[in-house]
Order: C-alpha cells, then sequence, then structure tokens
C-alpha cells in the first residue's frame, strides 16, 4: 500500500475519531481562547475571529483587532490549520465589518494532496438597546474552495467552490450576561464531484461575568443530523493583562486550557484540547493586536 494512500486513509480515520464532521470544512477553532474555553466562543464578546463564531458579536466593537493562528491537528505532521481575523468598526449607527480567512491543507512530500480555503465576509449591527439590554445581528457569506489531487486510483475530483450564508444574533442583559447563537451555512451550500452537503449547525451558548475578572460560558452545538455537544469553559483574570482558562467538550469528551497575556494592544493567546479518545493533544498559538477605541 503506497505513503498516499495510508496517509488517506489515517485521514478519514481522524474524521470519524474527532468526533461528528462532515469530510470538508470541518469544525476546526480558529481561535487559541475559543479552544482554551471548551471550544465555546458563540456568545463570548471581544477578539478578531467573530466572523467565524458569531457576526452579531461585531456590532459592539469600538476597537478594530487583527488576529492570526495556528494549529496541527493532534499532531498529524501532515496537516496544517492556519486562519487571520479581522474586525474594523464603522460609525456607531453602522456597527462593525469582519473579515475571515481560514486554510487547512493535508501534504504529502511537497504534494498538497487537499486544501480546503475559507474566506468570510461579516457585518454587525445593534437593533436595538436601553439602559438594561441591547440586541445586536448579524450576517457572514462563506466562500468556501476545494482543491484535490488525484487519488492512487487515477480519478481527478478537481476543484469546487460555493456560498454558504450565516446569520448571528446576540442579545445582552443587565451587562452580566450575553446571550448568542448562530445559526451556520444556513442556505445548504453543497460542494465538490459527489454535492456534498456542508455541515449545517445550529450554536446557542450564554455566558455570565459573576464580578469583574471571571467570565463563564456555556454553549450548546447542533449539528444536523448528528449528536449536540456541549461546551463550557472559563476565564480567570489571575494578574494585570494575564488570563487563565479552562473548559470541557462532550461528544467525544476533552478536556481544554490554556492562557493569554495582554499588553498595549498585542496579545498572545495559547490553547490546547485532548485528543477525545486515542488521538494526540491539539495545541494552538495565535497573536492579535488592537487599536483604537476601547479593546473588547
Amino acid at each position: 500500500m503506497s505513503r498516499k494512500l495510508i496517509i488517506l486513509i489515517a485521514i478519514a480515520a481522524l474524521g470519524l475519531e474527532a468526533g461528528p464532521a462532515a469530510a470538508f470544512f470541518e469544525n476546526t477553532m480558529v481561535s487559541p481562547r475559543a479552544r482554551a474555553m471548551g471550544e465555546s466562543a458563540v456568545a463570548v464578546p471581544g477578539g478578531a475571529y467573530a466572523s467565524f463564531y458569531n457576526p452579531g458579536l461585531l456590532a459592539v466593537r469600538t476597537s478594530g483587532e487583527v488576529g492570526a493562528s495556528y494549529v496541527e491537528p493532534f499532531q498529524l505532521g501532515f496537516n496544517d490549520f492556519y486562519a487571520m481575523g479581522a474586525v474594523l468598526p464603522l460609525q456607531e449607527r453602522y456597527g462593525a465589518i469582519g473579515i475571515g480567512l481560514s486554510e487547512y491543507k493535508v501534504s504529502y512530500q511537497d504534494v498538497d494532496l487537499l486544501k480546503e480555503t475559507q474566506v468570510t465576509f461579516s457585518h454587525g449591527l445593534t437593533l436595538f438597546e436601553d439602559f438594561h439590554s441591547r440586541v445586536d445581528l448579524g450576517y457572514s457569506v462563506n466562500v468556501y474552495r476545494v482543491e484535490q489531487s488525484e487519488t492512487v486510483s487515477g480519478l481527478n475530483p478537481g476543484d469546487d467552490t460555493v456560498l454558504g450564508v450565516d446569520f448571528g444574533m446576540v442579545m445582552n442583559l443587565h451587562k452580566r450576561t450575553t446571550l448568542g447563537f448562530q445559526v451556520k451555512n444556513m442556505n445548504n451550500p453543497q460542494i465538490g464531484l459527489d454535492e456534498e452537503e456542508l455541515a449545517r449547525r445550529l450554536i446557542a451558548g450564554v455566558t455570565y461575568a459573576p464580578y469583574e475578572g471571571v467570565l463563564t460560558t456555556f454553549e450548546i452545538d447542533n449539528e444536523l443530523g448528528q449528536d449536540v455537544q456541549y461546551h463550557g469553559g472559563i476565564e480567570m483574570t489571575v494578574a494585570d493583562g494575564f488570563f487563565l482558562r479552562g473548559g470541557v467538550v462532550t461528544g467525544p469528551n476533552k478536556l481544554t486550557a490554556g492562557f493569554g497575556y495582554y499588553l498595549q494592544g498585542f496579545s498572545l493567546d495559547y490553547g490546547f484540547s485532548t485528543g477525545g479518545g486515542t488521538l494526540e493533544t491539539t495545541h494552538q498559538f495565535g497573536v492579535n493586536f488592537a487599536w483604537g477605541g476601547e479593546a473588547q
């Protein structure tokens, strides 16, 4: 059996072991912070990656921010995942726009066997606000592109590009509680020769800040046709600009943890999650830079 075929079999096994996911564009965390907090982000304010997790989070941004992260899922050397995100605030009544870019690549001997690229354009704005509460909403348009090399049997699956549409909403209650949800790929995009449906998901979550410097979050992730996943996480400020994070995930069961350090607009984040079975722990690193306004 060729090494190329072995790698392809390993990829298929990885998808089965890692939990519910489609063959293309699996749910890989783009943010080390989110990974560390139980892979939760739909109702967590702040961050450059709002376009991926919930475009409704963009509405409250008064500062610009860019971020980039890298992860080698499960420490398997043949695959890499890169992500970048940016938030650009507009005039207050128009909210903010977000941009996201991610690339997942499987390579062997300098040959790219598979490359998945996602480009996301988002907009979020405030729908309602009073002294005690506010409601924000947002939408995203995702450009998904798959590029595949010829298989060992000589089949050329070719390349394909499709569009996906997301919708998100955030509700803030009494400044301590935030509710959020996202509908992912609500237009049911299909990609590839077999017109494979990309994962359609409903994610709903809540964050609660019991007191200053502590943020807790709980999230439900329901992918169509798969078992529901539950996520929980916490972030604690242990020193000025230094954060510790931890969390849990079910289906498969995983533990997560990490830290973040913020100084004068720059931040460094690290998060890890256990393999949820026989797979190795995943380590993720990221850097961010924020400017103008009030950092989130």
